[in-house]
């Protein structure tokens, strides 16, 4: 009898132990309960957990610091009407981004490919084009330095919608409305990735 008290006894101060020590153990968490989408559909649409939509628009980087009075007055009244007109819930997102030089990047390619040719070929002015190959290849250098060391602080319209039929007219809409003003692009499948990584990992760079 006394020892089947003892055995009690123990198995409660066991009970009690692991329900004051459960609170500190790491315990598995789902992902969605940590970044709330479920997939990525290939136009770059975001499907959170509750099968809504979500689309980003990338606005093109300005510094406003540079612009005269007349032409900051014009973007704020640009994205006072936008904010006007379009009546459904629309978020403006900041975050710093890596800094992208992909078509300066293609650009000294196809420079460098071309001017490559050229003297291969012993053609023309030999000197003339080694000295614009040199330079084609600083160039290509620093504009993939400053994608791979340099960051920006980029905006984004984020959109939303309960289906892609209505998730496609209200980027229309956006688009139409301060598409031209703002240069937005809707980020792609691919790129969307990246916008989701920094949001869930804002201390880690891209």
């Amino acid at each position: 009898m006394k020892v089947a008290e003892n055995k009690n006894a123990k198995h409660q101060e066991n009970t009690i132990l692991d329900a004051f020590l459960s609170s500190f153990r790491i315990k598995d968490i789902a992902i969605t309960d940590i970044v709330p989408y479920k997939r990525i559909t290939k136009e770059g649409y975001l499907i959170d957990t509750e099968d809504n939509y979500q689309a980003f628009l990338k606005v093109k980087t300005t510094d406003l610091i540079s612009l005269n009075p007349d032409d900051l007055n014009r973007i704020i009244y640009q994205l006072t009407n936008l904010c006007r007109i379009y009546t459904e819930n629309l978020k403006v997102l900041s975050m710093t981004y890596s800094t992208e030089t992909t078509e300066q990047q293609m650009y000294w390619k196809s420079k460098i490919n071309q001017y490559r040719r050229v003297i291969s070929s012993g053609k023309g002015n030999v000197k003339r084009y080694e000295t614009m190959l040199k330079l084609a290849l600083d160039n290509f250098r620093r504009v993939s330095w400053v994608e791979e060391n340099l960051s920006e602080l980029t905006f984004f319209f984020v959109v939303y919608g309960k289906s892609e039929k209505e998730i496609n007219i209200r980027v229309r809409d956006v688009m139409r409305l301060g598409g031209k003003h703002f240069s937005l692009q809707l980020v792609d499948e691919k790129n969307i990735e990246k916008v989701i990584f920094r949001l869930t990992n804002m201390n880690t760079d891209l």
